[in-house]
């Protein structure tokens, strides 16, 4: 599981950045849904095998209810801009900063040393999203 939280990043940073904002914004929201995917899986396995009790497992649910509602407006928000015929990193860093903002993993979560194994990726999901945007090409 470790190996699995430490690669993930890695093959998100990878994937190269997509040369528009709003396809750098759609791309990260989709990394972001898939480190989630990830994180649940990894919770239920740790879960399973005592490493988490029921208190942590319902803080990281928590947390990963909140990043996926973030997510969810976040990519609304892309594909409204986008519809209204916006282009440029300036009209979608905003709401990437404010999507980073909203699903920001609290520090006081990652200090356990299981919840931030499996938190770590999605996490970083979330902080690569304004980076992505900020590096692209407008159109």
């Amino acid at each position: 599981m470790k190996r699995l939280l430490a690669v993930l990043p890695l093959v998100l940073l990878l994937a190269g950045c997509p040369k528009d904002p709003y396809r750098a914004s759609i791309q990260g929201s989709a990394d972001v849904s898939q480190a989630v995917s990830s994180a649940v899986k990894i919770t239920a396995s740790y879960y399973s095998i005592g490493k988490l009790n029921d208190v942590r497992k319902n803080q990281i649910a928590s947390v990963l209810n909140t990043v996926t509602e973030c997510n969810m407006t976040f990519r609304k928000s892309v594909v409204e801009v986008h519809n209204a015929g916006l282009t440029g990193a300036s009209a979608y860093l905003p709401i990437a900063d404010s999507f980073v903002h909203c699903a920001e993993v609290s520090p006081q979560v990652l200090a356990d040393p299981n919840a931030a194994n499996i938190l770590k990726a999605v996490d970083t999901a979330i902080r690569g999203v304004s980076v992505a945007v900020a590096g692209a090409k407008g159109k």
